[in-house]
């Protein structure tokens, strides 16, 4: 893993990217105890502008001239399956600029804070979302105020209300 991050700060400074976070099932671990994760999900924002997908093309290059092999939507970088997710919506876009700044196996990284993982994972909705958002209710340390603010912020109240209502009352 600690190449891998080291390989991702890479881009940062070669400027194929502008700045990134780790989140999905990875990012969860930082906050609680692991579960099943296949890949590590990169959120990230582009230094170049244009079509929303189309600066992905610049990390398949530098995979590819770095010999790193591409399966499906993953590039394995020194081992580890990893899945570059452009900032996606205004939730994704304000979780990534309130990104915190943490030191994994010595190096300097990036991730999702606490209460913008867990909005995403109410807005996402899948079963492994709703599994994770409850362990996170159970074991993380996390703002109340802010993740309220969040959801209100970005429309997910009716949702955070849906997810309540079904799994605690």
């Amino acid at each position: 893993m600690k190449k891998t991050l080291e390989k991702i700060n890479e881009l940062v400074e070669r400027n194929i990217v502008q700045a990134y976070a780790i989140g999905g099932g990875m990012g969860q671990f930082y906050y609680i105890e692991p579960s099943v994760t296949y890949d590590l999900v990169i959120i990230i924002n582009f230094a170049t502008e244009g079509s929303r997908l189309a600066p992905l093309q610049s990390i398949y290059k530098w995979a590819e001239k770095n010999s790193y092999e591409s399966v499906e939507e993953h590039i394995i970088i020194e081992g580890i399956p990893v899945q570059f997710l452009p900032a996606y919506n205004n939730l994704v876009v304000e979780a990534l600029q309130n990104a915190k700044e943490i030191k994994l196996y010595d190096v300097k990284t990036f991730i999702l804070e606490p209460e913008y993982l867990m909005a995403i994972m109410l807005q996402t909705n899948r079963p492994k979302d709703r599994e994770r958002l409850l362990r996170f209710f159970e074991e993380a340390k996390f703002s109340v105020e802010k993740f309220n603010a969040i959801i209100k912020k970005f429309n997910l109240i009716k949702e955070y209300k849906i997810f309540r209502e079904k799994y605690y009352e």
